[in-house]
């Protein structure tokens, strides 16, 4: 190999290093649940509506940050990105409280990481060309698959047998090697005229956040009936009965309207928009990406629902819940990684449709596996076959997506599909899965109480049950849950109380694939719809 063709392989190389930072925080996350809880004397609900809170920025931000790598330059920008994800990270490791943990969490590095994703792959594409490409992204997807399925095993032990810090210190510490590897590469071409309208920026982060907002707030008001009054500032804002949830996703839909008519005036004067509605009318393409974005909501919420139920109802540590997830990420990285080829000899249309429908036997096999006596070996046979379903479809939906989309709009395409993957595919995925769960749980609950006493309880009695028991399980430690039970709880419930809970969980769990599978349903439906392969 010539000094060149090394010289080649450094922007691939340091790309790679700021995905395995980026992949430690984002794939493993889910099994630090537990310790995370415990030593900052904090709730699961609390802790999942600020891994929710990171997605607002950076789906928000997605399409706006790949513009401006093309203006300011891409290396400039990635070692913002990635400078501003290590601080950011940093604080989290070292966070003493919930309320700094959640300022880093939630603010500072999804900051970061809505610089450094977009430029990542623009990074790919302006160092290299033809087969150098084409091996350059082999790679790139060959070594995400591994780590996607690793990180979670390795910060898993690191948190069983030292700490949580020193598991999610790996982040930084990768972090530090990307900046300084990043300062060896040259600089991109810049293209001081590109105009970033600040109007349509200010748009699109109104409409996507209030999206991700509202679905944060429904397990809280209700998804379409109001749970209770929403108020602002003391003032209850009367809805006549709807909840706050539904009004807020209309207004989001207004705002995504008034975004669109930005751009196509900006069109119509000859600049150009952030995002341009025409995209959407391809119809193949919006399939596609609606499709690419609930394989994404599947995972990210099934990954999230079976490592809360491990961790708070079966009472497995960190790297039993890793290793239960784990056949998950082999299956899903291996498949599409093994699979990606398959497509040259069947249908990827049909390999689609079938990956479906293997994700919901593989779901059906988890509701069937789990349970608060499992182990991290109950589940492997369930978890594997929804992690090879989920494969299947990842190794070809990406191509179907884009197959119908002009090479003018390639980058107009990606931004948008990137972006739905990350708010559908992430935010919305665990607010969504976690709201079900969590509001299943309760309504169990207090079914199992209703039985316990001997009541007959009204609709009505047993949703201010429901929310009484929200508001104090969003607030009370482990340890302080203990001293409500003794004083708050009748005898026959109090001596019950363990059973009760270990059946609304189970129950939940249930009950929140059993909703999860419907979104494959859904995507199974929507796959028929997609376009053959060209000829």
């Amino acid at each position: 190999m010539s000094t060149q063709d090394k010289m080649n392989w450094k922007p691939l190389i340091v790309i790679i290093l700021s995905m395995v930072m980026m992949y430690i925080t984002s794939f493993s996350i889910n099994v630090l649940i537990g310790p995370i809880v415990q030593d900052l004397n904090w709730s699961v609900s609390g802790l999942q509506m600020v891994i929710v809170s990171a997605s607002l920025i950076a789906g928000t931000l997605m399409v706006t940050a790949g513009r401006l790598g093309d203006k300011i330059g891409k290396k400039k920008v990635f070692i913002i990105g990635s400078i501003i994800y290590t601080v950011g990270l940093t604080i989290v490791v070292l966070a003493p409280n919930s309320t700094i943990f959640s300022v880093a969490w939630a603010l500072i590095w999804p900051f970061g990481m809505v610089l450094v994703i977009p430029t990542s792959i623009a990074l790919i594409m302006y160092f290299y060309d033809g087969s150098q490409r084409a091996s350059a992204f082999a790679i790139y997807g060959a070594v995400l698959s591994i780590i996607s399925a690793l990180a979670p095993v390795i910060v898993g032990y690191l948190a069983s047998i030292v700490s949580w810090r020193i598991a999610l210190g790996l982040s930084p510490a990768f972090g530090v090697l990307t900046i300084l590897a990043a300062f060896t590469l040259p600089e991109t071409e810049k293209d001081s005229s590109i105009k970033i309208d600040i109007l349509s920026v200010v748009l699109s982060v109104l409409a996507f956040g209030t999206f991700l907002i509202a679905t944060t707030m429904a397990s809280e008001f209700g998804w379409l009936m109001e749970k209770r009054p929403f108020d602002i500032g003391g003032t209850v804002i009367p809805l006549g009965g709807l909840s706050i949830v539904p009004v807020m996703y209309a207004i989001a839909v207004v705002l995504l309207i008034v975004f669109f008519k930005r751009g196509a005036a900006l069109t119509a004067k000859g600049e150009t928009p952030l995002l341009s509605a025409s995209i959407l009318k391809n119809i193949p393409f919006s399939i596609g990406m609606t499709i690419q974005a609930l394989l994404y909501f599947l995972i990210a919420a099934v990954l999230f629902t079976v490592s809360v139920f491990v961790q708070s109802a079966a009472g497995l540590d960190s790297f039993d819940t890793a290793l239960t997830t784990l056949p998950i990420s082999i299956g899903v990285a291996f498949t599409a990684f093994g699979t990606a080829s398959l497509g040259e000899k069947i249908s990827p249309k049909l390999i689609v449709i079938v990956g479906f429908a293997i994700i919901l036997g593989g779901s059906f096999l988890l509701t069937q596996q789990t349970s608060v006596e499992m182990t991290w070996m109950s589940t492997i046979s369930g978890a594997l076959v929804f992690g090879v379903g989920c494969g299947l479809v990842m190794a070809q939906i990406a191509t179907l997506t884009m197959i119908k989309v002009p090479s003018s709009q390639d980058g107009e395409a990606s931004g948008l599909s990137e972006t739905m993957k990350e708010i559908v595919g992430q935010g919305f995925a665990i607010a969504f899965a976690g709201s079900i769960l969590f509001g299943s749980v309760y309504s169990n609950m207090v079914d199992g109480y209703e039985t316990t006493e001997e009541l007959q309880l009204s609709e009505t009695a047993k949703e201010e049950i429901i929310i009484e028991l929200e508001d104090t399980f969003m607030e009370i430690t482990p340890e302080e849950e203990k001293a409500w039970v003794q004083e708050e709880l009748p005898e026959k419930t109090k001596a019950a109380y363990q059973e009760i809970v270990n059946n609304s969980a189970e129950k939940a769990f249930t009950d929140t694939f059993m909703i999860i599978s419907i979104f494959t349903v859904i995507s199974l439906i929507l796959s028929f719809f997609l376009p053959g392969k060209e000829k």
